[in-house]
Order: structure tokens, then C-alpha cells, then sequence
């Protein structure tokens, strides 16, 4: 990944008054981002956008954009411009993305001024087994062995799927915490960077609730659920129907696209349980002890990188 800025054209400003997130969650994916924006949005002070990870200032992932209906700048602050979205202390979103993106953290910069940047970090074993999963169910991955998908990434080849993006079935650049955390600090300066590790998310909420409540100068009260949100325990039904809806030909992308963007929105009776039914569970995949100790041995000096930049140790599998 480059740390060049974006050639891309200036974007045009915000409708005039419109008040643009100043909080982005960016990472790492699979390292608890789904459950810490709902305890965000918990928060009175803080409006956290639904859908969660809108992608939108990440150019050098446009297919991902435009997939989620946020590829262009109107729908973007659409997902901000509702009165509770203004009158909010905060503004904040979560795409995961960003971290990994070559443009998105010089876009933000570029137009919101003293934007914080919150960054969760995990083992990165224990994430790239939980994100591997994740892209199965996105239709990204075609891989069910966690070992063989991982020892294909090494080699550049890409699954058979026609993923939404290369990097986001690019294990090795998922998982190297310690370069895509330096390539942030190229950008952001690091009293706007609040970094939290996952461990501390899972073992010890309030204390890291209260760590962030003070980075966001924001109060700690009312204290959020804590509930877990997403976890890696389900899979789809029907493959068939999970691309008609999430692959859709192209006849119909752009109204399935709409269609997706709706669903995660509307508070119309039913919807939610209609989507429950398109998953069953599913218990998380078993790794050999062989297998995670190969991923682990290719990390070890960025897990050190990691820790000398930010001080946070994810050696420790979970």
C-alpha cells in the first residue's frame, strides 16, 4: 500500500450547515468494531450511522462502494443529514475499509478538521480465521479451509468468486496490524488516534469505556449494554438466495441494491425477522494448532511493529 495522496478530483463541500462525521471507527475488521458502534450509538451524545460501514471515502474501493449504495457523495450525507444526526455532539461511522485503504484517511483529513480515528487490534491469527469466515458468507472467499485459503493469499491467486475487492481476501495485508497502523500514523497524528485492543473490548469494557468516553470528550454515562453484536456463528441458508440478493445479475443490481440499503433502514415490522430466516447457525470453523502456529510465525515481527508503535500487545491468542 502506498502512503502517496489521492490523485482522485477535489470532492465537492458538504451541502452548506451539513455536518460531517468527526468520529471514524476503522478497523480492524473481526476485532469487535460491529459491537463497540452499537455501544456507540447507544450514547446520547452520539449519532453512529446505520449502515454501519458506508465506505464512502474509500476510492480505491469502488466496487465495494458502490455495492452498498454509498459510492456517491449525496447518498453519503444523506446518511447524516436527519435532524438527529445534526443535533448529535458526535457524528461517527465504521468501515472497517479505511484502515487498509490507500486514500480514505488523506480524504477525511482533507475535509474534516481534528477527525478522530478509533482502531480496534487483535491477535491476527484469531482475526484472520474470524475474517476468512466473513468473506465466505460475503461470497468474496470460495475457501472453506481456513489453511488452504490462507497458503493461496500468500500466492497472490485470487477465489474463484470475483471478490468485491482483491484486499479483501488479501490475508496477509488483513492481518499485518503493525504496517497498516503505520501507514495511519503517516497520516494521522497520534493524539487522534485512540487504539483499543480487542482483549480489553471482551475482558474489561468499562475500563475501556472509560478510556474512549475520554478521547471523545463525551460523558461515560449512561454506561452502554456491552452486548456482543456479530459474531462469527452463522451462515447462510441457501446459497442460492444469498446471491440473488447480495450477487444479483445485473438486471437487477440497481434495484437489489436499493433494495439492501432499505432493509438495513426501515423499522417496518417483520423485515428484521424475514432477514433472520435467510441464516442458521453455524459453529465456528476448527483450526489445527499447526495451522495457527504457520499464521502466527509470519506476524511475529508485525505484532512487534505493533506494539513499538502503539503500545499494544496482540501476541496472545485467544
Amino acid at each position: 500500500m502506498s502512503g502517496t495522496a489521492s490523485n482522485t478530483p477535489p470532492r465537492r463541500p458538504a451541502r452548506s450547515g451539513l455536518r460531517l462525521p468527526e468520529v471514524y471507527l476503522i478497523g480492524a475488521p473481526k476485532a469487535g468494531t460491529t459491537s463497540l458502534a452499537h455501544w456507540l450509538a447507544e450514547h446520547p451524545d452520539i449519532y453512529f450511522s446505520v449502515p454501519k460501514e458506508p465506505y464512502y471515502w474509500a476510492d480505491d474501493f469502488p466496487r465495494l462502494r458502490d455495492h452498498y449504495g454509498s459510492g456517491n457523495r449525496p447518498a453519503y450525507e444523506a446518511l447524516f443529514a436527519s435532524e438527529t444526526a445534526q443535533s448529535a455532539t458526535l457524528r461517527a461511522e465504521g468501515s472497517t475499509v479505511y484502515l487498509y485503504s490507500t486514500q480514505a484517511l488523506r480524504n477525511i483529513t482533507s475535509e474534516v478538521e481534528n477527525a478522530k480515528f478509533l482502531l480496534l487490534v487483535r491477535n491476527p491469527v484469531d482475526l484472520l480465521i474470524s475474517c476468512h469466515r466473513t468473506q465466505l458468507v460475503a461470497l468474496n472467499e470460495n475457501e472453506r479451509d481456513f489453511l488452504t485459503a490462507w497458503r493461496r493469499s500468500l500466492t497472490g491467486v485470487l477465489p474463484t468468486t470475483d471478490p468485491l475487492d482483491a484486499k479483501l481476501v488479501d490475508y496477509p495485508l488483513i492481518g499485518a496490524l503493525g504496517q497498516a497502523v503505520a501507514k495511519v500514523l503517516d497520516v494521522v497524528p497520534r493524539e487522534q488516534l485512540h487504539v483499543i485492543a480487542f482483549d480489553d473490548l471482551r475482558r474489561n469494557p468499562e475500563s475501556m469505556w472509560a478510556d474512549l468516553t475520554r478521547f471523545l470528550d463525551v460523558p461515560a454515562g449512561p454506561t452502554p449494554s456491552f452486548a456482543t453484536f456479530n459474531p462469527s456463528n452463522k451462515m447462510y441458508r441457501s446459497e442460492r438466495a444469498r446471491r440473488i440478493t447480495h450477487r444479483p445479475p445485473a438486471v437487477i443490481s440497481t434495484p437489489m441494491t436499493h433494495l439492501r440499503q432499505w432493509s438495513r433502514t426501515t423499522r417496518l415490522p417483520g423485515v428484521a425477522w424475514a432477514k433472520q430466516q435467510m441464516w442458521r447457525p453455524e459453529q465456528r470453523p476448527a483450526v489445527s494448532a499447526k495451522a495457527k502456529a504457520e499464521v502466527a510465525d509470519y506476524f511475529r515481527a508485525d505484532v512487534r511493529l505493533l506494539k513499538e508503535l502503539v503500545s499494544v500487545d496482540v501476541s496472545e491468542a485467544g
